[in-house]
């Protein structure tokens, strides 16, 4: 068969498919105009619909029934309400805890351990003593400082009563002095020396693991134990540059742990980065979390949210947003008439969209039905209250209405 031949078979197929189903589908007609196709080429192949009172006596469509389908009527449409949405409200980031303060605990001197003061895991408060080293010459180095400092100041004590006959020169009474204040300095280097034998917690906290045991021999590079105060933990994160201007010190936060499932741990900002990181353009931030239950530990993870003010958009059903070559838009309907608004995407959520545009709250949108939407055209919400015509044209309440059906039944 030649190509002309199969052509217009093909068109007739089509032409005959496209009248079968404008003449069994009252919607067909209404769906070709909302594609373009003219409504006289239509009405060329579209049943007579009757209106008015032929069709009330015919038991067919009413005449606003057939103006919601027929090619001419309001497109029929489901619409939803602009609402407000807030974005950009908070920030939430991965953290590690640390304990606010934590110190590796070393001997300021060396020697051999004579008592170990201290278990893993216990609560000391600040100045308990942790660990002593033997210090037997340190004590005996101590009391010969003490016993130089006596003669000294009995020397100098001595001078001065002599002074007053003029039988010690001013020389010797400055010598003594000086010879008394060297003894003084030797007694404090001793005790300082002594009391470098003694390891004392540097302030209240819990103690960790230790590996030292009395008898053993440690330096001053010997590790004895950890000390955290975990009273408070401090959380460690990073928030990224767009907030860098809005995080504030004492600024409230929220945190959770998996650890602690269910359970929301309060703290405030303590500290803030100076400047934003250049590899991740983030801001470094330091929060104080509150521990008072001891229920958390340094190295846990945390999920820190600080909240803001946030910006206020408009929000719109996700299906009610449309694209095409001229950007992003959505039908706005105003006194039954479509009007195309463009907008911009803001935030896009499992169900509605946040938008930046020539939209308020309380404006309404097409959610669905958009196909056949042309700017101007009218629509019909298919959800609204339809109205009930009355005898004067006018539309009736369903109480009217049902007392006139009374007034038929009952005799005159």
């Amino acid at each position: 068969m030649a190509a002309w031949k199969q052509a217009l078979v093909a068109v007739c197929v089509i032409v005959a498919a496209a009248t079968l189903w404008v003449r069994f589908d009252t919607e067909a007609a209404g769906r070709l105009v909302g594609w373009g196709v003219p409504a006289s080429v239509i009405a060329l192949v579209a049943p007579e619909q009757p209106t008015g009172a032929d069709a009330a006596k015919a038991g067919g469509p009413s005449a606003a029934g057939a103006g919601r389908r027929g090619p001419g009527g309001p497109a029929p449409v489901l619409t939803a309400e602009v609402t407000e949405a807030i974005t950009n409200d908070r920030v939430r980031a991965i953290g590690t805890g640390e304990a606010v303060k934590t110190v590796k605990l070393f001997p300021r001197a060396s020697g051999m351990v004579t008592t170990v003061g201290f278990t893993a895991g216990q609560k000391v408060e600040g100045g308990a003593v942790l660990l002593q080293l033997d210090d037997d010459a340190e004590a005996i180095a101590l009391q010969k400082a003490e016993v130089t400092l006596a003669d000294a100041q009995r020397k100098v004590d001595r001078y001065d009563r002599l002074a007053t006959g003029s039988a010690v020169s001013a020389v010797d009474r400055e010598t003594a002095r000086s010879e008394l204040a060297s003894a003084n300095l030797a007694v404090r280097q001793a005790r300082l020396d002594l009391d470098h034998r003694i390891v004392r917690a540097p302030f209240a906290g819990v103690l960790g693991l230790s590996n030292v045991e009395a008898g053993d021999l440690v330096t001053s590079t010997t590790e004895i134990a950890t000390i955290d105060d975990r009273s408070r933990l401090k959380v460690e994160f990073r928030v990224p540059e767009t907030y860098a201007s809005d995080v504030t010190l004492d600024q409230q936060v929220d945190a959770t742990t998996p650890s602690r499932p269910g359970k929301v741990f309060h703290g405030t900002v303590m500290a803030i980065g100076s400047r934003v990181e250049a590899d991740s353009r983030t801001l470094p931030v330091q929060a104080a979390i509150e521990n008072d239950d001891d229920d958390l530990r340094p190295g846990m993870s945390f999920l820190v949210e600080l909240h803001f003010s946030g910006d206020h958009f408009p929000e719109v059903p996700s299906v009610a947003v449309q694209w095409d070559k001229q950007g992003t838009f959505v039908w706005r309907i105003q006194d039954g008439v479509a009007e195309r608004v463009g907008v911009t995407i803001v935030e896009r959520n499992m169900t509605t969209t946040l938008v930046a545009g020539d939209l308020k709250p309380g404006d309404i949108v097409v959610q669905e039905g958009v196909m056949r939407l042309r700017p101007g055209a009218k629509v019909l919400d298919v959800e609204a209250p339809a109205a009930t015509p009355d005898n004067g044209g006018g539309t009736a309440s369903p109480d009217k209405v049902s007392s006139e059906s009374s007034s038929l039944k009952s005799p005159s």
